[in-house]
C-alpha cells in the first residue's frame, strides 16, 4: 500500500514535469512559426468583397531583423472613408445625450409627483390651485419637451446604427 502510494507519486511527477517541458517547446515552435509565417490582413471593401494583402514574408529568423522598411498599419474604413475612432465617438455621445434625455424625464415627473402631493396635502383651498395648478401646467410641458427630446436621442441611436449598416461597417463599431 505504502509502495503504491510512491509509485504513484513518483508518476506523476514526472508527467508533470515532461507535460511542462512540451509546453515551453511548443510555446517556442509558435513563435518561430509566427516568425517565418506570412501575416495576412482582410480589408473589406464596398458590398462586403474582401481583398488579402500580403505582408513581409521572411525565410529565416535572422532576415527579419535587417528589414529596414516596416509595413505600414492598415486601418479599415466604411465605404464612406469613416474608420472606427468615428463611429465609437459618434455612438457614445448619443448614448450619452440618451442618458441626459432620460435623467431629464425622471427628475420632472419626480416633480409632477410632489406637485400632485402638495396640491393633495394643502387645506388652503383657493390659493393652491392657483399657485400649484401654475406650477403643474408648467412642469408638464417641461414633461412633453422632455419626452419628445428622449425620443429624439433614441432615433439618433436608431439612425446611426440604420447608417452604419448601409455604409458597410462592421457591427462592432456601434459598442
Amino acid at each position: 500500500m505504502k509502495h503504491t502510494g510512491i509509485v504513484a507519486l513518483f508518476v506523476f511527477i514526472l508527467a508533470s514535469n515532461s507535460f511542462a517541458q512540451s509546453i515551453a517547446d511548443l510555446a517556442r515552435k509558435e513563435r518561430e512559426r509566427q516568425q517565418t509565417s506570412k501575416s495576412r490582413v482582410v480589408v473589406r471593401g464596398v458590398g462586403g468583397s474582401s481583398a488579402t494583402t500580403v505582408q513581409g514574408s521572411t525565410s529565416s529568423p535572422a532576415t527579419a531583423g535587417t528589414a529596414s522598411s516596416t509595413p505600414k498599419p492598415v486601418t479599415i474604413t466604411d465605404s464612406k472613408g469613416r474608420d472606427e475612432q468615428f463611429w465609437r465617438t459618434a455612438f457614445q455621445n448619443a448614448r450619452e445625450d440618451l442618458k441626459r434625455a432620460e435623467a431629464k424625464v425622471q427628475l420632472l415627473d419626480l416633480r409632477q409627483k410632489e406637485l400632485n402631493t402638495q396640491l393633495l396635502q394643502q387645506s388652503e383651498v383657493y390659493n393652491r390651485e392657483n399657485r400649484i395648478g401654475v406650477e403643474m401646467t408648467a412642469a408638464q410641458k417641461a414633461m412633453e419637451d422632455a419626452r419628445k427630446e428622449l425620443d429624439q436621442a433614441r432615433k439618433k441611436i436608431t439612425d446611426l446604427e440604420e447608417e452604419l449598416r448601409k455604409s458597410g461597417g462592421p457591427p462592432g463599431w456601434a459598442r
